[in-house]
């Protein structure tokens, strides 16, 4: 499945170096970096082998500092083990696909998942701005929203209602932006009046 979704490992002019940088930082070493043939930017962890994908369309809409944090966004969902978190998910729910909760539970880890992966790239690029503009750019890659079934595995994708894989759009901007405003505030320096 992975061979159909990326190209060989990719030397995204620019980007390796950064990547790599990265990998080491978050403590993720021998993930590899390659070419996504679709949709915007995905990351996948099978048998200890990490994979994160870019395609050539959204990485050359991006900044650097926006390339780092969707990079580290991706890196941080390998290193939390968000594909067994979200494949026992879908697991169960294949199991049982008549129990409606199943569906919800598993709509409910992926958002949360992906929630989690902004943080942690916050927490290591400290670019919560460029990560938002990077997750709007991605969303605009996609349209709106990723709708084939491999959707979960896409940055970018906005969601709406409990069955969505994806946290809202505006929600995680939302969300980001006080993350801003909050380091912001944690780094200016105290005025005495």
């Amino acid at each position: 499945m992975l061979e159909r979704m990326t190209a060989a490992p990719v030397s995204l002019s620019g980007i390796t170096t950064g990547f790599g940088a990265l990998t080491g930082k978050m403590g993720v070493p021998g993930v590899s970096l390659r070419e996504a043939l679709s949709g915007s930017a995905f990351s996948i962890s099978l048998s200890g082998q990490g994979v994160v994908a870019m395609s050539p369309k959204l990485a050359g809409s991006l900044s650097s500092d926006e390339t780092d944090a969707v990079l580290a966004h991706e890196l941080s969902h390998i290193k939390n083990g968000d594909s067994a978190a979200k494949g026992l998910a879908k697991l169960a729910r294949v199991a049982f696909p008549f129990d409606p909760v199943l569906r919800l539970v598993e709509a409910a880890v992926h958002r949360e998942r992906e929630l989690w992966a902004d943080r942690v790239s916050v927490e290591f690029t400290g670019k919560p701005l460029a990560l938002a503009s990077a997750i709007v750019k991605a969303n605009s890659e996609l349209g709106g929203a990723a709708t084939s079934n491999l959707a979960g595995l896409f940055v970018g994708g906005s969601g709406h209602g409990l069955l969505s894989l994806y946290p809202n759009l505006e929600r995680r901007v939302d969300i980001l932006l006080e993350l801003a405003h909050r380091m912001e505030i944690a780094n200016s320096p105290l005025v005495v009046a």
